[in-house]
């Protein structure tokens, strides 16, 4: 017998993953266990008994060699790799009482997700601005134009997220 599937579009900003994880853990409540993220803001169920999981998002970049560790680290910890997208790694783990699991050991684990995810933009900027560029160069026609403002949208975003996580680590410090 197949299991009922389902698919999801739930959006989510990065510096929201605490929100996202909670919504994955009250959907597996309702018997609805995350099988794999799908695009971003995709999100593909399989139905089953309801459990009671701590789902974990990382961000995560590096060498093949150097992401297998650390698979290998967080599976000897007893968190199941649901998928990824992305650079994004999706875990869960059964909660056994009343706590629920931490994949973090401290505050400044979490930090760390959020500086490499920094990094990440960052990298990027450049090659956004770049192209921004390039595009001012060509031609003033409608076509440019719209490509134009696309990329000044994109832009203030790529602003907008990193001083957004940059608050988001501010807040952990001081918590």
């Amino acid at each position: 017998m197949e299991k009922n599937k389902m698919t999801k579009f739930k959006w989510f900003w990065a510096w929201e993953d605490e929100k996202e994880e909670e919504w994955l853990e009250t959907m597996s409540k309702k018997g609805w266990h995350l099988d794999h993220p799908g695009l971003p803001c995709v999100y593909h169920f399989i139905q089953g008994e309801a459990r009671d999981y701590s789902y974990r998002l990382d961000f995560r970049t590096g060498s093949f060699k150097s992401l297998q560790e650390y698979l290998q680290i967080c599976n000897d910890a007893g968190w199941e790799l649901i998928g990824r997208m992305g650079t994004w790694y999706y875990f869960r783990k059964e909660c056994r009482g009343a706590e629920k699991p931490e994949f973090f050991s401290d505050k400044d684990s979490k930090v760390q997700k959020y500086r490499r995810l920094i990094i990440f933009l960052v990298i990027l900027l450049p090659i956004m601005i770049n192209g921004m560029f390039n595009v001012s160069r060509s031609q003033s026609s409608g076509f440019f134009t719209g490509v134009r403002f696309f990329y000044i949208f994109i832009l203030l975003f790529f602003s907008y997220a990193i001083i957004r996580l940059l608050l988001r680590i501010k807040k952990l410090k001081n918590s």
